[in-house]
């Protein structure tokens, strides 16, 4: 039995949705409807009957949801458990290569002269990957430029860093530019308003802000940096008719995670430095 499909089917029967069990699994809607076909077909019944948005349990869905809801409760426990014997001094954190590249691999170093005794594993993902890992506690902690949109999550912010528009030459305007896209999350995609033209494409979209930096010359492009890694960094210039951004940083982490005591260790080493 794979457990994911037991999952889904758990989570269609809570919602009684199709649309919004995808967007709490992090899949498409039809990887869901996909995931109950397999399910169904691998049981022989129908698990839910469908009548345009009226999702009810069929009576062998009903037999079926207390025997789901067990067998989930008890691969968790056992995943837990196994995972405690292996990952005990293990601390795994998440973040986009832009946030490793320009501020966290700095705060890495700080982290293990403080905390020698732990097993580091920084991962490098989107947010949606990250936000998924998290929720299935295989990442505990998730660093990030939004905020958490899910109850079972407990944040806190770390602070700003600012964001400006650099390109590989001094006194150039953006006119005079082509765009490089550095990803810093949906969120920040209002702030790129003017720099292209609605039916444009940046030349360059990257989640790296090393990939970024390197092709600015090459492609005579401006991307939005934090300025104190781009200062620096040297030989970089500020557009001259680009604005300064200020962009908040959070940590993520389950609110019930048995890392209590280690995420508040580690977060009191301060990120910003």
């Amino acid at each position: 039995m794979d457990t994911e499909l037991l999952k889904t089917f758990l989570e269609v029967s809570r919602t009684r949705h199709f649309g919004r069990a995808a967007e709490a699994l992090y899949l498409t809607q039809s990887a869901v409807s996909f995931r109950i076909r397999q399910l169904e077909n691998q049981l022989g019944v129908n698990l839910f009957t469908r009548h345009r948005n009226n999702i009810r349990l069929t009576p062998a869905g009903e037999k079926l949801l207390p025997y789901a809801e067990t067998l989930m409760s008890t691969w968790q426990t056992a995943r837990k458990e196994v995972a405690q014997t292996s990952r005990h001094n293990e601390f795994s954190i998440g973040a986009s290569a832009s946030l490793w590249e320009c501020m966290l691999s700095a705060w890495l170093s700080r982290l293990y002269r403080s905390h020698g005794h732990l097993q580091f594993e920084a991962r490098i993902a989107q947010r949606q990957s990250l936000v998924k890992q998290l929720h299935e506690r295989q990442l505990d902690l998730l660093i990030t430029t939004e905020a958490p949109k899910m109850d079972e999550f407990s944040s806190q912010v770390l602070g700003q860093f600012s964001l400006a528009l650099y390109a590989s030459e001094p006194a150039r305007t953006k006119a005079e530019l082509s765009y490089l896209r550095l990803e810093w999350g949906p969120d920040f995609h209002q702030h790129e308003v003017g720099l292209i033209a609605a039916d444009d494409v940046p030349v360059l979209t990257t989640s790296s802000a090393e990939i970024a930096c390197q092709q600015l010359s090459s492609l005579k492009g401006c991307t939005w940096l934090p300025m104190n890694w781009a200062n620096k960094k040297g030989e970089l210039h500020t557009v001259t008719d680009s604005a300064t951004l200020q962009r908040p940083l959070y940590a993520i982490w389950l609110q019930n995670s048995d890392k209590q005591e280690q995420i508040k260790d580690v977060l009191k080493i301060n990120v910003m430095e």
